[in-house]
């Protein structure tokens, strides 16, 4: 006995409630067989628009069909199948009539018929009623999505638009509502990405931890889903939604679940990670973040590895400017001294020492620290993280006013390409608009900058009280190593050391490095108030911000002979 296939879908969860919803579709599927003595076989296709989501269901059918599993097909109504036009005609010319399939629809199972004109006249005609259908509905549902989205910016109030609410919210009569549980998860999350776990981890965690994903059948996180949320802008309290066929978004306030900075914060290291993945780093490097060309080009790291005929393994690890890549590739001179590269072990363990040393001689990090972050390390963290609460809704007062700005310039230009504003008006309106916009850039871009600060003196806090007792234990491995120098240190600028060779050509020798300190540490000294009786206390005087190394041969790789005549 044959098998009738009974194909329903429906494609929101609000149709399904409808006069034609699965239940229904399938029940009158069944009435339908029974009538025409088929043997019943359901192909659910659950909540799949036809316009927008790969229909499974229905290219698992038409591999059936060329399979000759499938010889008759119902559905309530054609549309259901297809509603474009274009893909109707190849379903009927390459499945149905290429491979003698029949096709009931309807609630009386009425057969189409392929070899009548008329009956493909009117075949074709439904299709293209069903498509027209499709677009008219598409374009009311966009006209109305929009209109939500207008009214909803008026209040200031978010508005949810369907789908499943973003982990951390419920959609509670049709608002934006903190999810508690959820909530306090997304605030782990983030926490424990800054602390320095990998979003693998992060994922193990949440996975034996057993919180739902609210997504997935498997009930286990997803690593893309975790580094979605972690770059969700939403949890700071601003929702934004674009529209593309206005080509402009809106905003909203929503419960805020993270800090600005936070999620600042957190941008930064994915853009670090990412960085780290992009240039294919499989090594540590403990100076690629620090290390920058007296040229101004980045310096990168590289590690290569040989294999000898005897089965060993040769290791190469070193540290070169960008720049040198460019000139091998193209033979232009750039203009930069630093041809060599630097042997990366020699140079973290030279840089490292000398940043040590000035952290042991600073008067201010033995002493002042002690006296004025240490002792008062609450305090400061209360002061700080007030100021940041402040300018964290400055900052969202800026962007609010932004997104305004760039909406009100779109809504000028669309009313100038239209006709409806005078040309020249709708210039000086837009012109007006774009230098207010400059200027509320800056000012975002200004309060940004204090933020930063507070930032840095917060992790200033953290690192005085991690590193000021003792340097050798503390800074035992690489990640402890890295959060020393991040303390103290801007940026270290190589330069290239030059001498001559024996045609008294000038080449480079060596290196040496400029080291750009946080603080005024260098050479800091103590000043007395009485030097007769220093129970009445000091002042630091304050030193320099630089370091510099002097000469450095040895960390240079392959730095080749070096004469000692001097260069004139």
């Amino acid at each position: 006995m044959n098998y009738l296939d009974v194909y329903t879908r429906v494609s929101t969860k609000e149709q399904a409630i409808d006069g034609n919803s699965l239940i229904v579709q399938k029940e009158t599927g069944q009435k339908i067989a029974k009538k025409l003595q088929l043997k019943f076989r359901l192909r659910d296709e659950y909540a799949k628009s036809s316009t927008r989501h790969y229909r499974e269901v229905l290219e698992q059918i038409k591999d059936d069909i060329v399979a000759g599993k499938v010889k008759h097909i119902w559905c309530i109504e054609r549309s259901r199948m297809f509603r474009d036009m274009t893909d109707a005609l190849l379903f009927r010319r390459d499945y149905l009539e290429r491979h003698g399939v029949k096709l009931y629809e309807g609630e009386y199972g009425r057969e189409v018929k392929f070899d009548d004109k008329e009956a493909m006249l009117m075949y074709d005609i439904i299709s293209r009623f069903a498509q027209y259908e499709n677009e008219t509905r598409s374009a009311r549902s966009q006209r109305g999505k929009i209109q939500k989205l207008k009214e909803a910016e008026t209040t200031n109030k978010a508005v949810y638009l369907g789908g499943t609410a973003t982990f951390g919210y419920q959609n509670i009569n049709k608002e934006w509502k903190l999810k508690k549980e959820e909530a306090e998860w997304v605030q782990w999350i983030f926490n424990a990405y800054e602390e320095g776990n990998t979003v693998k981890q992060i994922k193990n965690h949440l996975d034996k931890s057993g919180v739902d994903t609210k997504r997935t059948k498997s009930g286990l996180w997803n690593m893309g889903t975790l580094q979605k949320m972690l770059a969700n802008r939403t949890y700071t309290g601003i929702h934004n939604v674009h529209v593309k066929k206005l080509d402009r978004t809106f905003s909203f306030k929503v419960p805020k679940i993270i800090t600005v900075s936070q999620f600042n914060r957190v941008q930064k290291l994915l853009q670090r990670n990412q960085k780290m993945k992009d240039n294919n780093k499989k090594h540590d490097s403990l100076l690629g973040d620090f290390l920058v060309c007296e040229c101004g080009t980045t310096i990168s790291s590289e590690v290569k590895t040989k294999n000898r005929k005897d089965g060993s393994v040769i290791k190469t690890r070193k540290y070169y400017c960008m720049n040198k890549n460019y000139e091998w590739r193209d033979g232009i001179d750039r203009g930069c001294n630093n041809k060599k590269s630097l042997d990366m072990d020699r140079t973290d363990e030279v840089i490292v020492e000398r940043v040590k040393q000035v952290a042991l001689d600073s008067n201010t990090l033995k002493e002042e620290t002690k006296k004025s972050v240490l002792e008062s390390r609450n305090e400061t963290r209360r002061n700080i993280d007030t100021e940041r609460e402040r300018l964290e809704e400055k900052c969202q007062r800026i962007q609010s006013t932004i997104d305004n700005l760039e909406n009100q310039i779109v809504d000028m230009e669309m009313e100038k390409t239209l006709g409806k504003k005078d040309e020249s008006i709708a210039k000086k309106i837009i012109n007006r608009f774009e230098e207010e916009l400059v200027s509320q850039h800056e000012e975002y871009k200004s309060v940004e900058q204090e933020l930063d600060m507070l930032n840095q003196n917060l992790v200033w806090v953290d690192w005085v009280e991690k590193f000021t007792e003792n340097l050798e234990v503390s800074t035992k491995t690489l990640e402890n190593k890295k959060t020393f120098l991040e303390g103290l240190i801007n940026k270290i600028i190589v330069h290239a050391e030059m001498g001559l060779n024996r045609d008294e050509k000038e080449v480079q020798t060596g290196h040496s490095f400029d080291i750009k300190f946080k603080m005024n540490v260098v050479n800091d000294k103590l000043e007395w108030n009485d030097e007769s009786d220093k129970r009445k206390g000091y002042n630091v005087k304050h030193g320099r911000k630089s370091y510099k190394t002097g000469l450095v041969n040895e960390v240079t790789a392959r730095a080749g002979r070096v004469w000692s005549k001097k260069k004139q």
